[in-house]
């Protein structure tokens, strides 16, 4: 809890300091609940679990630019297992400048403290867990201007995540580094103009993921880069129906990527959200991407996903959320495939203004090449949170 006592002392500290900061804003979370797999594989160990969340966040107007901030921090305790407590704490700033007519510059650093564990290995009689801290890290400049009846925009981006050494819980073994260091670097243009009654857009897109050399082998973790190219119509009918789409190629490229794997395939990202009768809103999503960081394959994922949802109100104060989402997820350096579906189900009663309790359900299946592997996740959670 040393987070969040933290972040009250650093939000009382900013808000005593600066008195003329009026939009600022506290919002909170804590609850808990019960996972029948804590670890998300096959050893299926259940654990009850309490959870908070913390975050401050405000903006202050500087003449013909905007400064915008926000501290968050968590806490999540496994009863079972506090090997995997997960504590988490960062702040992120956000800059925003008139360079001109219709230019505008932004600006975003970040940088969070991140503590959590796994287990590491499972056999009778013996359960081997470990702890570890990692550091991750984002900065983002960004420029966008109107003109010719369009919006030109240009951002780059570089995120970085450092490991930690794992601590275990077996006297004896040795602190060591379980998982390689990345620096993903992002580059992207694109040009967006109105057409029937809506917008139209196209993006060129380039990432980069770096990896130490000395990780490489090690670690069993390769650099790889991908080159995107897209168009993208968005539009809102009637005031109830928004449909936005892109489709393009991209062309994946790295020295460790095998001589038959596909390297240009498809990107797609389609979005749709209809207002329907009785405050309910129907949402659905089709995705396809290749995913280079936060990934189980040493290389990249190509990733396709579908989603749905659906929120209604049942009384004034009550609401139900139904979702649904499967991913199908293809590796790049090991021939192997992941399916991986979520639903949930919650019913959020709103106490008072800025305050509601929400009841969660969730259930997840993960099905792999390897049928040794697969493994499913019940959950069940109650939260109260609100913001002041």
């Amino acid at each position: 809890m040393r987070s969040l006592h933290g972040l009250l002392c650093a939000a009382s500290i900013v808000a005593f300091c600066n008195p003329a900061i009026a939009d600022s804003t506290v919002d909170y979370s804590i609850g808990g609940g019960r996972t029948s797999n804590v670890f998300k594989d096959p050893t299926l160990l259940s654990s009850p679990f309490s959870e908070a969340k913390l975050a401050f966040r405000g903006s202050l107007s500087l003449e013909d630019a905007q400064l915008a901030y926000s501290l968050t921090a968590s806490v999540r305790r496994i009863a079972r297992y506090h090997f995997a407590d997960e504590r988490r704490a960062g702040v992120e700033i956000g800059y925003m400048r008139e360079l001109g007519e219709g230019v505008k510059l932004t600006l975003k650093a970040g940088i969070e403290h991140r503590r959590d564990g796994d287990l590491f290995l499972a056999l009778p009689g013996l359960l081997i867990g470990y702890s570890k801290a990692d550091i991750a890290s984002a900065a983002s400049a960004g420029i966008t201007a109107e003109h010719g009846g369009g919006k030109s925009h240009f951002t780059a981006a570089l995120s970085s995540l450092d490991r930690g050494k794992a601590d275990f819980t077996l006297a004896g073994l040795p602190r060591t580094q379980l998982e390689a260091d990345n620096r993903l670097f992002d580059l992207t243009a694109g040009h967006i103009r109105p057409l029937l009654g809506g917008e139209i857009g196209a993006t060129l897109q380039y990432r980069t993921n770096r990896i130490p050399a000395g990780e490489q082998d090690r670690l069993n973790r390769y650099p790889a880069h991908a080159l995107r190219g897209s168009l993208a119509y968005g539009c809102t009918f009637a005031e109830a129906v928004t449909v936005m789409a892109e489709a393009g190629v991209l062309r994946i490229g790295s020295p460790e990527l095998g001589r038959t794997v596909e390297r240009s395939r498809p990107f797609l990202k389609a979005e749709l959200a209809v207002q329907l009768p009785r405050d309910t809103v129907f949402k659905a999503k089709l995705a396809r991407d290749i995913q280079l960081a936060d990934i189980d394959d040493p290389l990249g994922e190509d990733v396709r996903t579908v989603g749905l949802s659906l929120e209604t109100a049942l009384t004034e104060k009550l609401k139900l959320g139904l979702a649904f989402e499967h991913a199908y997820s293809d590796w790049l350096y090991y021939d192997y495939r992941t399916h991986t579906t979520a639903t949930t189900a919650t019913l959020t009663y709103t106490l008072a203004k800025g305050t509601a309790v929400a009841l969660e359900y969730s259930h997840l299946v993960r099905r792999e090449t390897d049928k040794a592997a697969d493994f499913k996740v019940d959950g069940l959670a109650m939260r109260l949170s609100g913001s002041f």
